[in-house]
This record gives C-alpha cells, sequence and structure tokens, in this order.
C-alpha cells in the first residue's frame, strides 16, 4: 500500500509549491548577504531539490552527478569569487548546468529551453513541469501554475487556509503570532510564482526558520525540528502537531453570543472572519482543513443574513446548529466512502471509483481516470483505520478532486464538472459527491477494438495485466455508460475468465478470435 504522510499532505498542498522563482525586487545588502550563505550551505539540497523537480524523469544517478557538479562549481567560486563564471544568478549557473549534462536534455526532451536564454529560459523550464507524472508513483498535487493563478485570483482567500493549517497544529499560538508568519507565506508566493528554485527554496527555509525562533509561544513540540538541516527541519515541522490547550473550550461565545458581533465584523471584515477561523481551527483538530472552509462559510453567509435582521443577536445565537448541520453532512460522505472500503474488497473498492468517475466525466483519457481511481483508493487505505478518520479521508480525497478541477481549468471536461470546480472551493467535494453520470456525453459509435484480444494478454505479467483489466473496465463505461454497475462488473469477469481460457487454449489466438466476439455480443445486448 502506497503510504501517505496525511499531516504533510494538507500543508503540501498549500505550502510547499513547486513553484520556482528568482527575486523580482531588490534585495537589502544583509538579506542578499543571507541569501548567499543560504545558497553556499545547502547548494547540495537546492540541486536535488530543483532538478527532480525540472526534469522529473531524471534518475538520482544523474541528480548525484549534477549536485557534485554544483558543489565544485560552489567551491571554485569560494575560492575565486572574480572567475567570470562566478558572476552569474545562482538559478541561471544551475540551469546552465542542466543543459550541459551530457545527453540528458535530449533524452529527457528539454533541449528547446536551453535553446533559450535568462528569462524566456526560466519560464520554459517552469512550464515543461508535469502535473500528471505517470512514470511515477501518483501523488495528488496541483499544477504550480494552478496554484498559482488560485493565489493571483483571490490571495486573501488563498491565504485564509494556512490559518485551517497553523491553528489546527499548533492551537496554543496566539493570532498576533499568525499574522508574520501569514505574511512569509504570502511573500513566498510573490517570490515563488515567476519561476527559479533558489529563491523559492530560501523562501521556505525563511518560513520555517521564523517559526523555530517563536518555539515559545508557537509549540513546545519543534524544538527538535528546529535543531535539524534542511530539508529534514522543515519536513519534521509539517509532521508536527501540538496538543490542544486544556482550557481551550470547544465553543467561543464571542462570536455567537456577543450583542456587537455585527459592529465588530463591519468595522473590519476581513481581520474579523480571520480571527474566527483561527478560533475555530485550534478549537477543533479532529476536523479536515475544507470542513473548517465549510464552517467558516456558513458562518460568513449566515451573518450577512443577520446583520440584516431586526434582532441579530437572535438569528446569530443559532450559529453553532448550523455549525453541526455542515460537519454532519460532510461526516456522513466519509463514512459512505469508509463503508466501501470496508465492504469491498482493493480491486472491487477500485473498480468502484473507475466506474464512478468515469461516468461523471468520460471526457478524461483513460489514464487519467484509472489515475483518479487509484488515488481515491489510496486515500481510503490510507485513512479508514485511523482513529482521525473524518479529516484524514476529507483531506486527501479533496485533493483528489483538486486533481480534477486542475484538468479542468485547462479544458473544461463537461459542464457539470466545470460547475462543481466554480463552486466555492470549500463545498465543491459535497458538489462533486451529488454529480450523476453526464447526460451531454455521446459515446464512440464503435468499440474501436475493445474487444479485439491478442496473445499478449498471455505474456502479461500480474501488474501489466491488471492494467489492462482496469483499462478495459475504463473504456467499457465510456462505450456503455448506460449499463449499471452490476452489468460493468460482470463484463470485467466475463473478460478476466476470457483471458483464462484462451491463455490455457493449444490456440490462444484462435480462442481470442472466437471469444471476443462473444463477449462483445453480450455487452451489445446488455
Amino acid at each position: 500500500m502506497k503510504q501517505l504522510k496525511l499531516t504533510g499532505f494538507v500543508i503540501f498542498l498549500f505550502f510547499l509549491t513547486e513553484c520556482l522563482s528568482l527575486p523580482t525586487k531588490p534585495q537589502d545588502v544583509d538579506d542578499f548577504n543571507i541569501t548567499q550563505k543560504f545558497i553556499e550551505d545547502n547548494v547540495g539540497y537546492i540541486t536535488i531539490i530543483t532538478f527532480a523537480q525540472y526534469v522529473q524523469e531524471a534518475s538520482f544517478e544523474e541528480v548525484e552527478m549534477l549536485a557534485k557538479t554544483m558543489t565544485e562549481y560552489r567551491d571554485q567560486c569560494l575560492a575565486n569569487s572574480k572567475l567570470p563564471q562566478c558572476s552569474k544568478l545562482p538559478n541561471d549557473a544551475l540551469q546552465e548546468a542542466i543543459c550541459a549534462m551530457e545527453g540528458v536534455p535530449q533524452k529527457h526532451n528539454f533541449s528547446h529551453c536551453c535553446n533559450k536564454g535568462g528569462f524566456e529560459r526560466r519560464l520554459c523550464f517552469f512550464f515543461n513541469k508535469k502535473a500528471d507524472v505517470g512514470f511515477l508513483p501518483p501523488l495528488p498535487t496541483l499544477d504550480p501554475e494552478v496554484k498559482c493563478q488560485a493565489y493571483e485570483n483571490n490571495s486573501k482567500s488563498f491565504l485564509s487556509k494556512y490559518i485551517a493549517i497553523l491553528s489546527q497544529k499548533f492551537p496554543k499560538t496566539e493570532f498576533e503570532e499568525l499574522i508574520p508568519i501569514l505574511e512569509d507565506v504570502s511573500s513566498n508566493y510573490d517570490e515563488c510564482c515567476e519561476g527559479d528554485a533558489v529563491q523559492c527554496i530560501r523562501g521556505r527555509s525563511k518560513v520555517m526558520s521564523h517559526i523555530c525562533s517563536k518555539q515559545d509561544s508557537i509549540s513546545s513540540k519543534i524544538k527538535e525540528c528546529c535543531e535539524k538541516k534542511i530539508p529534514e527541519r522543515g519536513e519534521c515541522i509539517i509532521q508536527s502537531k501540538d496538543d490542544k490547550p486544556k482550557d481551550l473550550s470547544l465553543k467561543e461565545d464571542k462570536f455567537t453570543e456577543n450583542k456587537n458581533v455585527c459592529e465588530e465584523r463591519n468595522a473590519d471584515e476581513d481581520t474579523f472572519m480571520a480571527k474566527f477561523l483561527y478560533e475555530y481551527s485550534r478549537r477543533h483538530q479532529e476536523l479536515s482543513t475544507p470542513e473548517l472552509l465549510r464552517i467558516a462559510r456558513v458562518y460568513d453567509d449566515l451573518l450577512r443574513e443577520c446583520c440584516n435582521t431586526e434582532n441579530p443577536p437572535d438569528c446569530y445565537s443559532t450559529m453553532e446548529n448550523k455549525f453541526n448541520e455542515t460537519t454532519e453532512k460532510s461526516l456522513k460522505i466519509v463514512q459512505r466512502e469508509c463503508e466501501h472500503f470496508q465492504n469491498l474488497g482493493k480491486d472491487d473498492l477500485k473498480y468502484h471509483y473507475f466506474i464512478k468517475f468515469t461516468k461523471i466525466a468520460p471526457q478524461l483519457s483513460t489514464d487519467e481516470l484509472t489515475f483518479l481511481g487509484e488515488e481515491m483508493v489510496t486515500a481510503l487505505l490510507t485513512c479508514c483505520t485511523l482513529s482521525e478518520e473524518f479529516a484524514c479521508v476529507d483531506n486527501l480525497v479533496d485533493l483528489v478532486i483538486g486533481e480534477i478541477c486542475g484538468v479542468n481549468g485547462n479544458r473544461t471536461i463537461n459542464p457539470a464538472v466545470d460547475h462543481c470546480c466554480k463552486t466555492n472551493f470549500a463545498f465543491r467535494r459535497h458538489c462533486f459527491e451529488a454529480l450523476e453520470a453526464d447526460k451531454t456525453y455521446v459515446p464512440p459509435s464503435a468499440s474501436q477494438g475493445l474487444f479485439t484480444f491478442h496473445t499478449d494478454l498471455c505474456h502479461a505479467h500480474n501488474e501489466e495485466l491488471q492494467r489492462k483489466k482496469d483499462r478495459f473496465l475504463v473504456n467499457l463505461v465510456k462505450l456503455k455508460p448506460e449499463l449499471t454497475d452490476e452489468e460493468l462488473r460482470s463484463s470485467l469477469t466475463g473478460f478476466t475468465n476470457l483471458v483464462d481460457k484462451c491463455c490455457k487454449a493449444e490456440g490462444p489466438e484462435a480462442c481470442f478470435n472466437e471469444e471476443g466476439p462473444k463477449l462483445a455480443a453480450k455487452n451489445q445486448a446488455s
């Protein structure tokens, strides 16, 4: 089973962006010197992270080779900073070293970037990165371009997620302490969304250093983390979680019982909502990031109504009931998904989501649909046996939905999916849960060779044969979306039996030629 680091994924989605950047503003002398020292001390880590993200197909041996080259480059420049090559910007030097690796640009198809220079080359490497890397074990992560666009479109909303995350992880932290951290995060996004590794990695390190400099007021659980080096320090902090203060009640009355709520909200709406999200998040560590954002949205919407009534306090005094209703609805969705996990074996669970996703979005490619189904299985296998089941499932499944919406942002899948992706971020999961088979979809008129089989099936190893079964099921749903789940599973069983029968026959090819049309006729009859 693929292991997902749960807490880490929530932070990674919003925090450790794959976007890489160079500074676009002049640095002051002190900051420049600190950055130079950071680069010198961490050239190996910077090289590994950058090369692995710019050229995802690269082998570890190739990464090691570049790290050695860059370490030698650093040593040369420390010995004699007046050498011509030492006047280059760090990211330019790194990209030039990547391009100089014999045969590597051609092997991994980025030589077109190496033919460019300066800012154009930087952006070429940036946009050459792949969100869906089928040659690697899949991780749910948003396309960097999508992340940056989301931040650019609504930076306030985007950064409010950090308040769902930091308040939960470090509930002893005062609200005033979070503001400088959020400013660091905001600055990091401003730097990271233009394409250079060095400053982006440096920016991440600054955020972690800020957190470590405030251990007394943020958390007593990160002392050992802060003693580690990059990148272990950041990963350790991400995985840590402090206990909720014993005197912290589940309910903060000043947001539901205070008679002056509307006046305080109207005075500074952004700060008021940020404080609400902070207080609710640190009191409810059991909730997911999306659920906390749903509750914040419910609170904001209801306050808009209540503050326009004759007696606002009577109106918003029932807020807690609304919060509970929202969480109950989300909880039922998770419980239903974990019941699938409990009642179905791993393969049947996968087939369930293959069918579900293909009916919802048949316009996606077969590879995209199998990827999404596998990610759902990974999320449920990881989460449904944990005590924090709800938060875990809700967080990870939201990342799978993020993958769908990332694709939809580049090309419209269908009107229903488009609607869910454009709805409020917090409620898109509820929207997807209600989706049924796409009624606008017109299936192909012919089977396109779906029922034509050959002896290569007999030589396929277990994993390869399983992939062929997965693809057969997805393509069958695309061809016959009106079939019920039971009929589709029956056809998959028929495919499995056909392969087993023909591969044992004296003449497999003749058997496939005979049995394939029978399976096709059976599906046609259905």
